[in-house]
């Protein structure tokens, strides 16, 4: 029971000084009543590449949202896009609840391309289909759609 309150009051911590940075990315807190908290900016470049896929994109992204529920119960879900060069994406989502110590992870396997601003994901397993976003890259900060993600090294 202990570890669960040691990472909500580290997580705490980080989404803190995170919370006064104006360039915090990847990272948004929701209050129980469903308020943004911080963690948002506004990257405004576009970062793409004529080609079928952007070495932009290569890499791994997070993204992390913490909501506190109005009962005090804390969860946290993680997403990660890992672009490949070939053309692969994974995507892993973690859900965790905080309080109780449990957490979930669906992975999912895609393809993907960049033209021009827009990213284009067709999911191949456990579910089918494809997506089509807008999307712009600020530095370390990959914007898709309205979601921002940030880098990971």
């Amino acid at each position: 029971m202990a570890r669960p309150r040691l990472r909500i009051v580290a997580l705490n911590a980080v989404l803190a000084a995170c919370a006064l940075q104006a360039d915090c990315a990847g990272v948004e807190v929701i209050s129980g009543t469903g308020g943004a908290l911080g963690g948002s900016n506004g990257g405004t470049m576009v970062g793409t590449g004529g080609g079928s896929t952007s070495s932009a994109l290569l890499g791994r992204w997070t993204r992390v949202i913490l909501l506190i529920a109005d009962d005090g119960q804390a969860h946290e879900s993680r997403t990660t896009w890992e672009f490949r060069q070939d053309g692969s994406a994974i995507r892993t989502v973690t859900a965790w609840n905080l309080s109780q110590g449990v957490f979930d992870t669906l992975t999912s396997v895609a393809q993907w391309s960049a033209n021009g601003s827009q990213l284009t994901i067709t999911y191949i397993a456990p579910a089918t289909g494809t997506a089509t976003f807008s999307y712009s890259i600020n530095g370390d900060v990959l914007t898709v759609g309205p979601d921002q993600y940030a880098r990971l090294r």
